[in-house]
């Protein structure tokens, strides 16, 4: 049995990508930092060369552009050996190179100057400020860079003004504090937004990779089309096998060219042209010419990119549908023999007249003994009283097919038996006409599937609840969490998420079994959803992890007060028979759209949450809040 589950790979690999990007950003600034390091140095020297002790100052100019030197070197070692792994060991060295570097502009101040009333200490002062500000911007990717580069100028400077008069040293300790505050205020604003938007691009790549494997693994031909010169854009890799052209031949091909005739194509585009400009998709169907002359019948779907603008393209996707006419011509041509093969059929046979009512049932006794058939001869189906279970629009649809008379096939709908029970039916009918050609009505058979639609309600229970504590799984979870959030974006409200896992659950399945163990999670389901409202929803995600879903809650305080209650609840004693049993639970919440906006991002952070929780020790609530994530 499962106990908590891993970190998810998925979010480990974004955290990973985000910090290599962040590394390269970092390494990126090198070629202007290391020229701001050495011009800053030399412009300062230049400044202070008739009022410094000349020994002093060139041994501290020559360690400013050692260390810009230091930094060219830390860039051509970093593009010739880093290969993505490591982060953590090259982002420290280049934090300790930072901290060289913060030492050396630290140490200007105590350079000894001709300067009794330290007016040219405060303009030191001032300098490094604006010295520290500017690598506060370029080390913004590197918090260990930052912090290094931060302490190791402030703290110098810092001891030196201490060692002025009182007062001056008030001044400079007071001023020093109000521009650190600003700068980690600012730095931490910035860094905010780098990592965001590194999160965003890493999510479109992403994106555009799952779009990129559904177009070439699709198995309908899809290409893409502009107005001349360019014609074919871009295609598919079923497009180019049905048609039979390499890529070469097809880049920039014109559309008509697998049309067996040019004129095939004007119709084509005089008839799409409506429903293109209007953004709506156009059907057809018709021939169309491979490479090597054959000729074979496409389905063809279009819709144009953006709407009334042609020009910037239409997307043609088109199936081969050969095989599917020929088995509609084949079933065509055994249509006469239909009428005797079904009479050797275990289904009912009906027959209806012009009007579309009943006029007579046939089958084995096994059927038409459990259906009131008598009450519905006469009547059309809409009108049988005895027949329901068929939404409007699907009557709608199913009228206006009779109308056209057209065969119909898997017509479900529920019947009322003799017996008290009530039966599904599926119907297939197909038109009758006379020798005139004149419609006469209709004909056809109805399938007994209730025992069918029974067996496929239960898979799907199965398939959305846990087998054991029969709680919503996660698919179910996702599909409520979802709604939720779309309900709740439209009024303007909350969601909540309870994530728990159980403390001590492990130690019941190792000493006792998971016969106990399971005896355990059947009684905390049965308490967690006494613990909640009934609009509430209260899932199994797998080993000893639950999901409390509190759809609709007017301030978060509201999910603090159920997590409470859901804590008293747990850490009552569990018997099995034979022991009592106590856990206790760890519950990270997540609220949107505080902490999220999707059913994937408000389960991560209530993980997150938890898994804070669990590491001080358990049996706690953890509100999520952007400082875990440090």
């Amino acid at each position: 049995m499962n106990t908590s589950s891993a970190k998810p790979r998925a979010s480990v690999d974004s955290e990973l990508m985000t910090r290599v990007d962040c590394l390269h950003r970092l390494v990126s600034t090198i070629p202007v930092s290391a020229m701001s390091v050495a011009c800053g140095g030399l412009l300062i020297a230049y400044w202070l060369y008739d009022l410094a002790p000349h020994g002093l100052l060139s041994g501290w100019l020559a360690l400013i552009l050692c260390m810009a030197g230091l930094r060219l070197g830390y860039l051509l070692w970093f593009r010739r050996c880093f290969d993505g792994s490591n982060v953590s060991g090259w982002e420290g060295r280049y934090a300790v190179l930072t901290g060289l570097t913060g030492l050396s502009w630290g140490a200007l101040p105590w350079m000894p100057l001709a300067d009794p009333n330290h007016n040219l200490l405060f303009i030191i002062v001032v300098l490094l400020f604006c010295i520290l500000l500017a690598t506060a911007s370029q080390l913004v990717a590197s918090i260990p860079a930052l912090f290094c580069a931060s302490v190791c100028l402030l703290t110098p400077m810092l001891a030196r003004v201490t060692s002025l008069d009182p007062k001056l040293a008030l001044l400079f300790t007071l001023g020093t504090v109000v521009v650190t505050t600003v700068v980690l205020l600012a730095v931490k604003e910035q860094r905010q937004m780098l990592l965001g938007a590194l999160r965003d691009r890493h999510e479109i790549d992403e994106l555009l990779r799952q779009q990129k494997v559904i177009f070439e693994s699709a198995g309908e031909g899809i290409v893409f089309l502009r107005p001349r010169p360019e014609y074919v854009v871009s295609w598919n890799r079923r497009f180019a096998e049905m048609l039979g052209h390499a890529d070469e031949v097809l880049k920039g091909m014109e559309p008509w060219r697998w049309h067996p005739a040019r004129e095939q194509w004007k119709r084509l585009v005089i008839d799409a042209h409506p429903y293109l400009v209007a953004g709506q998709p156009y059907h057809a169907k018709m021939e169309l010419i491979r490479a090597d002359g054959s000729v074979f019948w496409g389905e063809i779907t279009g819709m144009a990119v953006a709407g009334e603008n042609l020009s910037a393209g239409t997307v043609w996707v088109i199936s081969d549908i050969t095989d599917q006419r020929a088995a509609e011509s084949a079933l065509r041509a055994s249509e006469n023999r239909f009428r005797d093969l079904v009479k050797l059929s275990s289904d009912l046979y009906w027959e209806q007249d012009e009007n579309f009512r009943f006029t007579h049932f046939d089958g084995p006794s096994e059927i038409t003994q459990k259906l009131p058939l008598a009450r519905v001869l006469g009547n059309t189906r809409w009108e049988a009283a005895d027949i329901f279970g068929v939404h409007e629009s699907r009557w709608k649809h199913h009228i206006e097919m009779l109308q056209r008379h057209e065969p119909f096939r898997d017509f479900i709908y529920q019947i009322n038996g003799v017996d008290g029970h009530r039966y599904w039916l599926s119907v297939n009918g197909n038109p009758l006409f006379d020798d005139h050609g004149h419609f006469a009505g209709y004909h056809g058979t109805a399938s007994d599937i209730t025992l069918r639609i029974e067996a496929e309600e239960r898979f799907r229970h199965l398939a959305y609840h846990d087998t054991l504590t029969r709680l919503p799984n996660r698919r179910l979870l996702t599909d409520r969490l979802d709604q939720a959030i779309r309900t709740a974006s439209r009024r303007g409200g909350r969601v909540a998420l309870l994530l728990l896992d159980l403390d001590g659950f492990k130690q019941i399945n190792d000493r006792h079994g998971h016969a106990a163990g399971d005896r355990v999670l059947e009684a905390i389901a049965g308490r967690l959803r006494e613990a909640v409202r009934e609009a509430d929803t209260v899932a199994r995600m797998g080993g000893d992890e639950f999901v409390v879903l509190l759809p609709e809650i007017a301030h978060i305080d509201d999910a603090l007060r159920v997590a409470d209650k859901i804590h008293e609840s747990v850490r009552e004693p569990i018997g099995d028979g034979r022991h009592l049993h106590t856990v206790g639970t760890s519950i990270g919440i997540s609220i949107f759209p505080d902490h999220g906006e999707s059913a994937d991002a408000l389960l991560h952070r209530a993980d997150h949450a938890m898994y804070h929780g669990k590491s001080d020790g358990g049996k706690t609530t953890r509100m999520f809040d952007t400082s875990l994530l440090n």
